[in-house]
């Protein structure tokens, strides 16, 4: 009746004598390492710092932004945007991408700096337009998000003027 105790067979029949069960002490449970959280490359995390508009929805596409990245590339400033869904808009010393990552969809939009002609944000729309041709009304954006922070907007408009060897790119 009680599971600490045990009781003795004699051969025929169980007898009134009893025992402290001895039990060996349960294994160990594996202990599983700690997930390391991800360190953010010091360019990224820079500009992860400067962000003022923040970014919600963006931070799983800020960890994985590395990956996406040439080797001698480096990011100027980012910010969060949305295209086919809540992404990171990034301005690097060689280009312009948008970065989303979903559950059935992804969108990457890249622009080098040497194919872009005109980076345009339209402050009522809060939407931000590269095109490799000059900008009309006919012309078709080559990427095109919306950044809903007006500060951070012109963060990766000042950094591209500058990554794009001004005054090459017309900034509107």
């Amino acid at each position: 009746m009680d599971d600490s105790l045990i009781r003795y067979w004699d051969g025929h029949r169980w007898t009134f004598e009893t025992a402290a069960r001895h039990s060996p002490a349960p294994p160990p449970l594996p202990v599983a390492p700690a997930a390391a959280a991800p360190v953010l490359r010091a360019d990224i995390a820079g500009a992860v710092a400067r962000v003022r508009g923040g970014l919600l929805g963006a931070m799983k596409e800020v960890k994985l932004l590395a990956e996406h990245l040439m080797p001698d590339e480096q990011v100027l400033a980012l910010t969060g945007a949305h295209g086919d869904g809540s992404g990171v808009l990034v301005c690097t010393n060689r280009r312009l991408l948008f970065l989303f990552i979903g559950i059935v969809r992804r969108q990457f939009l890249a622009v080098e700096w040497n194919a872009a002609k005109a980076v345009v944000y339209t402050r009522s729309a809060r939407t931000l337009q590269v095109f490799t041709t000059r900008p009309s009304k006919r012309a078709v954006p080559a990427l095109s998000v919306r950044v809903y922070d007006i500060t951070d907007a012109e963060a990766i408009i000042n950094a591209a003027q500058a990554a794009s060897a001004a005054p090459r790119l017309d900034v509107a």
